[in-house]
């Protein structure tokens, strides 16, 4: 499946119109696999080139998860968002106040991690 990134992700800046190519240039070389593949690892290979996130990074990526419409993509994006060192108290705030489970549970780790 060539991926589809959503047009959110562009103005993020977590995709360019040349990653986005490469990206499909590779899913149309490889075996199938699911969008969310594709978008994770996108969202992988723009954290870990510029790692460690800044504060605006990280609340951009974590609206991005937030808003993704695939639960599990969005929970993984925003739990990774969490575990940077910059991550703002505000988006630690907003996990811990979040309808996901994982999300709740990541914050509340990291923050009694913090304290300790």
């Amino acid at each position: 499946m060539t991926p589809h990134f959503p047009p959110a992700w562009f103005a993020a800046g977590v995709v360019t119109p040349d990653s986005a190519a490469d990206f499909a240039r590779i899913a149309a070389g490889g075996p199938p696999r699911p969008a969310r593949h594709w978008l994770w690892a996108a969202f992988r290979d723009w954290s870990e080139e510029r790692a460690p996130l800044t504060e605006a990074q990280c609340r951009a990526a974590f609206a991005l998860g937030a808003a993704e419409p695939d639960a599990n993509l969005g929970t993984a994006i925003m739990c990774h968002v969490l575990y940077q060192r910059a991550c703002p108290p505000d988006v630690r705030a907003q996990a811990r106040a979040s309808a996901r489970d994982a999300v709740r549970r990541a914050a509340d780790v990291i923050l009694g991690a913090r304290r300790a």
